[in-house]
C-alpha cells in the first residue's frame, strides 16, 4: 500500500485570514512581503488589495505585441494581485499591478520601493 495520501477529508471549516503590510517610505515592496510572510509564519498567500503609491518600480508588461520594461516613479497603484509562496528564505510568485494615471500600466512588478503608508493586504490559510 502507498504511504502517501492523495487527498484528505477536512471536517472543520477552513477560514482565510488576512494580514495587512504597511510600508514606510523607501521600503522594498517584495522584500517587505517576504519579511512579513516569514515573521507571521505564512507559507502561501494571495494579494487581495493594495492602497497607496510606490516611490519607484520596474514593471514588465506587453504593449501591443512587444515586451516592455517600464520605470515608474511616484505612481498610485489601483489594483494588485498575485500568489506567493515562501520556501526556505526565498519568495516565489508574481505581483501584478495596475496603475492610475492618464496612461495606466498593467504588468508584473520586478522591483519596487514604497511611498509612505503603502499597504498590501494578504489572505492566507493558517
Amino acid at each position: 500500500m502507498d504511504k502517501h495520501l492523495d487527498s484528505v477529508v477536512i471536517k472543520d471549516k477552513i477560514q482565510r485570514k488576512e494580514l495587512t503590510l504597511v510600508y514606510s517610505q523607501g521600503d522594498g515592496i517584495l522584500s517587505g512581503l517576504l519579511q512579513g510572510m516569514m515573521e507571521n509564519r505564512i507559507k502561501e498567500a494571495r494579494v487581495e488589495e493594495v492602497c497607496g503609491k510606490i516611490a519607484e518600480a520596474v514593471v514588465n508588461c506587453m504593449e501591443g505585441q512587444k515586451y516592455k520594461k517600464i520605470d515608474l516613479k511616484d505612481t498610485e497603484i489601483l489594483r494588485a494581485s498575485g500568489n506567493f509562496k515562501v520556501t526556505g528564505d526565498d519568495l516565489w510568485g508574481n505581483l501584478h499591478v495596475f496603475t492610475a494615471g492618464r496612461k495606466p500600466v498593467s504588468g508584473t512588478m520586478v522591483k519596487g520601493t514604497a511611498a509612505e503608508n503603502f499597504q498590501l493586504k494578504l489572505s492566507f490559510i493558517d
